[in-house]
């Protein structure tokens, strides 16, 4: 049973019923978390379990008392075969219609699969199914949000590490979310730094993640068990069939410390105290630690000796704690032994979302539940459903049970898409680094800035196109030498993504007989300032040399572009057209395309006056003795070691300057 708004239809053997019967089950749902449950209906009895959001009980009275502790009504409930009470306060009372049906009163399994309540996408799948393993039987789920409404859940609660997708070596770029807050395309970089994840874990992009979500991508032999109910069967839970699970992987011998307990005991203990299917538990383990182990079980652990984490419960956080922080959850539960850490770990995995409605492999990962949906999810890998569930298959295989009574709660949504399908793995980068015309630069660094035009004059039969890609895997065509025989020309530089995806870089070449060389309408500004040998951070303008004159700096980059305008202030915003350069003077360069300032910085020029003087060295004296504190400006300019600081260093280096024994390089 679960908590969510759907229809369970229940399906019973194949056998003695003539008709469908409609009736109606009450069961009690909890609605908070670490809920008691308790032997008498009252506060002070004991305890037989505690229960957490979602989990349900069969009801047998629903006015077993009042008061007592509570301050509504008790309810008298069964759980797995144990009677007790719990108080209203943390409980409600859900009707659910369950639907008998016999299959026999149909004509075919098609018709039988349509009355439970799948849809026509559904049931090729579910045929082919039913006719390889005809004991395996298969129950709807109806979840209360529709399919786009859970998604858009999921793909939002990415910044909280939701959903993510493991990539070791960039194999995977077209699976990840492009999203600003994801990735950049000017420097093909991926975000992945997610809690809980780690170095080669990134955010999934929305339609994959859909993919993933989708139940019928999974409706196959191998996958289909991520529907699998989990709760705990000794007909097909055997010995045997652990022993058949674990050969091969690090967990072989005893898992105590007395040396009474093995591997085999303590996965089938913990599937008998938890009512969980000891696979699934063995199939967990190897998901997160791997067949052959990990730091997290390993016991050897600098301040965590003697302590292990089987299923990775805690292992959250930021790179480089993900171990210790699980570890310190083990040390915190008592986990000094690879027997307690499976049986209470199992446990844990049991109470905290088997026994809460989350009794799926599918659901652990995709929390359906209202009214929080998508916020208790065991896993953040939206792949482990489909990569655990093929560990369960191979399982049950290896020991002939995989023809057994197995039952599949498949979801259905409300409002889901024809289909879903995966996108290329390819990396969608379409962007370009570097594009230029004859030599000259229309930008020497990635740039959102598609369209360009540049002048030529009207002698000019073809110019030569080169650029560079972001991305190595993407392809560009339209380089090389071009043809332009119009007075007007286009030229289309098109780059094309592994992915598949193309992006279009457009250059309008216009001829006029006024111009005698191949020139752009208006060079980058950037590109201006680096063609001068002009440093600058895109703040600041340094590098220039104690006393060069203001209008010599004006002449190089109008030299260098006729068709920018240069304007130059003082510190006091005072037009300067002429005289010494100083710290604090600023420059605006315009063009027809953008606009930039930068404010020049003279090392040990602290005052601005474009000199270097005791007065600079007195200035940073105080500064360093807090008889006077420079702004953060000065501090740059005091910085005349250049080491990122103001200390004595700098106006040593400026006494030094003074006295001539070392001048201050700019």
């Amino acid at each position: 049973m679960k908590k969510f708004s759907y229809i369970i239809v229940t399906i019973l053997s194949f056998v003695f019923l003539s008709s469908n019967v409609l009736a109606d089950t009450k069961v009690l749902v909890v609605t908070g978390d670490d809920v008691r449950f308790r032997d008498k209906a009252t506060i002070n009895s004991n305890v037989i379990r505690n229960f957490n959001r979602g989990a349900e009980l069969t009801l047998v009275n629903d006015s077993a008392g009042s008061g007592n502790g509570c301050a509504g009504k008790w309810y008298q409930a069964t759980y797995s075969g144990t009677t007790g009470f719990i108080c209203s306060d943390y409980a409600t009372i859900k009707t659910i219609n369950e639907v008998v049906i016999n299959p026999n009163d149909y004509k075919d399994y098609t018709e039988y699969l349509k009355k439970l309540g799948f849809p026509d996408s559904y049931i090729p799948s579910l045929i082919k199914l039913h006719n390889s393993h005809p004991n395996w039987q298969f129950k709807v789920y109806k979840p209360s949000l529709s399919f786009d409404k859970q998604l858009n859940l999921e793909y939002t609660g990415l910044d909280k590490g939701w959903s993510l997708i493991e990539d070791t070596g960039r194999y995977i770029d077209g699976y990840k979310s492009t999203e600003s807050w994801s990735y950049n395309y000017l420097t093909d970089v991926f975000k992945n730094d997610f809690d809980g994840g780690g170095k080669d874990w990134y955010a999934a992009s929305k339609n994959v993640i859909a993919y993933y979500m989708d139940p019928r991508n999974f409706l196959n032999d191998k996958q289909v068990f991520m529907f699998e109910t989990l709760s705990y069967n000794e007909a097909y839970h055997t010995k045997e069939g652990i022993e058949a699970m674990l050969k091969g992987t690090f967990m072989t011998g005893y898992a105590d410390k007395e040396k009474t307990k093995t591997y085999v005991d303590a996965f089938m203990d913990a599937g008998k105290k938890y009512n969980v299917s000891p696979y699934v538990l063995i199939s967990r383990v190897i998901q997160e630690v791997g067949a052959k182990g990990s730091t997290i079980v390993s016991g050897t652990v600098a301040g965590y000796e003697g302590y292990y984490n089987f299923y990775n419960i805690g292992a959250t956080g930021k790179v480089g704690s993900i171990i210790t922080n699980g570890l310190e959850h083990a040390k915190k539960e008592g986990w000094d032994s690879p027997y307690k850490a499976i049986v209470l770990g199992g446990g844990f995995l049991a109470d905290g979302y088997i026994n809460a409605g989350q009794d799926t492999l599918y659901l652990q990962k995709w929390d359906l539940m209202e009214p929080n949906a998508g916020t208790h999810q065991y896993m953040q890998n939206i792949q482990a459903p489909s990569t655990e569930s093929i560990k369960t298959y191979n399982g049950y295989n290896g020991i002939g049970l995989v023809d057994g009574s197995f039952v599949f709660l498949i979801p259905v949504f409300t409002g889901m898409p024809d289909k879903t399908s995966l996108p290329s793995s390819g990396s969608p980068n379409n962007y370009l680094s570097t594009l230029s015309v004859n030599g000259s630069y229309l930008f020497d660094k990635a740039t959102t800035k598609t369209t360009f035009e540049i002048v030529t004059d009207d002698t000019t039969k073809s110019v030569n196109i080169d650029a560079t890609k972001v991305n190595e895997m993407a392809t560009i065509s339209g380089t090389g030498s071009v043809s332009i025989p119009n007075d007007k020309n286009t030229i289309k530089v098109v780059v094309t993504a592994a992915n598949g995806d193309k992006r279009t870089y457009t250059i309008t070449i216009t001829k006029k007989k006024s111009e005698d060389t191949l020139k752009q309408v208006a060079l980058d500004i950037s590109e201006i300032l680096r063609t001068l040998s002009i440093k600058n951070d895109g703040i600041y303008i340094y590098g220039y040399e104690l006393g060069t004159d203001v209008s010599k700096i004006i002449k190089s980059i109008t030299d260098k572009e006729k068709l920018a305008t240069v304007t130059y202030v003082d510190k006091n915003s005072k037009i300067k057209t002429n005289g010494i350069i100083a710290s604090g003077d600023k420059i605006s360069i315009k063009t027809d395309r953008e606009e930039k300032s930068y404010t020049f910085i003279i090392y040990g020029d602290v005052n601005g006056d474009g000199k270097i003087t005791s007065a600079d060295y007195i200035a940073i004296k105080n500064h360093i003795m807090d008889v006077k504190k420079l702004s953060t400006f000065e501090q740059k300019c005091a910085d005349a070691s250049k080491d990122g600081k103001v200390s004595s260093a700098d106006y040593i280096a400026i006494k030094n300057h003074i006295m001539d024994t070392k001048k201050i390089t700019q």
